[in-house]
């Protein structure tokens, strides 16, 4: 089975998203957390990531012909149990932090964005390299 052009579409876009933070060169909170400019850019970098991942589940939930779960994280459980992925869980608090920033945005803690930013930017990239893998498994 090939890669799904649209995956394979949104799993580039994913990887541009993730290259322009990176671009950004947030490496101090201090400086971080006085920009507003930073501080809406990187909430809105992150959350396109997320719904990227989230786009991503469904398409191969679709392609395998699954129907799709009651939320996004049993999305990412179908994943682990189909052998797409090895843990949802380190998936999961991405889609929660999504969550949160889309229901609770009034709240979003400064602290929280500036450790993803840091210390959290390779779970995207684990997520781009196994939904891959993954593809590269059922070619062969």
């Amino acid at each position: 089975m090939e890669i799904n052009g649209v995956i394979e579409k949104k799993l580039r876009l994913l990887e541009q998203r993730l290259n322009e933070i990176k671009e950004w060169n947030i490496t101090e909170y201090s400086n971080f957390k006085s920009s507003s400019l930073k501080i809406n850019a990187v909430e809105r970098a992150l959350t396109v990531c997320v719904e990227i991942m989230i786009d991503v589940s469904e398409r191969i939930l679709a392609i395998k012909k699954l129907p799709p779960r009651n939320s996004s994280i049993e999305n990412f459980q179908e994943l682990e149990k189909i052998k797409v992925i090895q843990s949802y869980a380190r998936y999961a608090d991405m889609v929660r932090f999504r969550n949160f920033v889309v229901h609770r945005y009034e709240n979003i803690d400064t602290q929280i964005l500036f450790t993803i930013i840091t210390k959290k930017l390779n779970n995207f990239s684990a997520f781009i390299d196994e939904i891959r893998k993954y593809h590269q498994r059922m070619d062969h």
